[in-house]
């Protein structure tokens, strides 16, 4: 992979975390609001755990992404970015442009996924 292709890749993992951490502060502000707001009705009691169950699941599925964006900047500072994690082969260009924080090349993630269903 040449140089001027991680920096681009970089760039986007840059952007992406900024985003992130964004939305994780902001699905933070929302479930401590939902959290503490106070009603009689049952309806809206129900109406606001809801809500805050949703944004709890938004906020660890965000909270993956980062740790997953944290390891693709980590591996772009020790020169081992673009390998995949289980067979070492460099994964596609078009994939990481995709999804810069990709793990594995297709082949091993097809792999992945199916090893992952039987569970």
């Amino acid at each position: 992979m040449r140089k001027r292709e991680i920096e681009e890749l970089k760039t986007k993992l840059d952007l992406l975390k900024n985003h992130i951490i964004s939305s994780i502060q902001d699905s933070n502000d929302t479930i401590s609001t939902l959290n503490s707001l106070s009603t009689s009705e049952e309806a809206d009691i129900g109406s606001f755990k809801s809500m805050a169950y949703i944004d709890e699941n938004i906020l660890r599925n965000h909270n993956m992404y980062l740790k997953d964006i944290n390891k693709a900047i980590k591996k772009i500072e020790n020169n081992q970015y673009g390998k995949c994690e289980m067979c070492n082969k460099n994964i596609d260009i078009r994939r990481l442009r995709a999804k810069p924080y990709a793990r594995f090349c297709i082949a091993c993630r097809e792999l992945y996924e199916k090893q992952n269903s039987k569970k």
